[in-house]
């Protein structure tokens, strides 16, 4: 499947701006509730509310577009997007790079005999 005596920290740099862009996906998420929240105790206006989900949207596209293009190191192709289908998963949908592949040794994903 893949060579397990590659250098993987030749992919520490793509694989760190990866990791950073999906952060700014999922706090962007995560900012969400609490954002409502406090905007509504600031000011219950629908105004303000729909202002507030609009930009909400706004940076969800923005961050979710910059991790989408996000390219793998390995393999050149985009590491979330496969088709028209974008899964946040943590490798690779094309050559299963994980995304701490620089940060921990390589284990091959077969494990035989119990080693």
């Amino acid at each position: 499947m893949t060579d397990t005596n590659e250098n993987m920290s030749e992919y520490g740099p793509a694989l760190k701006l990866i990791r950073r862009r999906r952060r700014y996906f999922f706090g962007v998420i995560l900012v969400y509730i609490p954002a409502i929240w406090f905007i509504h105790g600031i000011s219950p206006a629908n105004k303000t509310m729909f202002s507030t989900i609009g930009i909400w949207v706004i940076l969800l596209l923005i961050t979710c577009l910059g991790s989408a293009i996000t390219r793998c190191p390995r393999c050149g192709n985009y590491f979330h997007v496969h088709g028209m289908s974008m899964l946040y998963l943590r490798r690779c949908l094309h050559c299963q790079l994980h995304i701490n592949a620089d940060k921990v040794p390589y284990r091959s994903t077969i494990i035989k005999n119990g080693e």
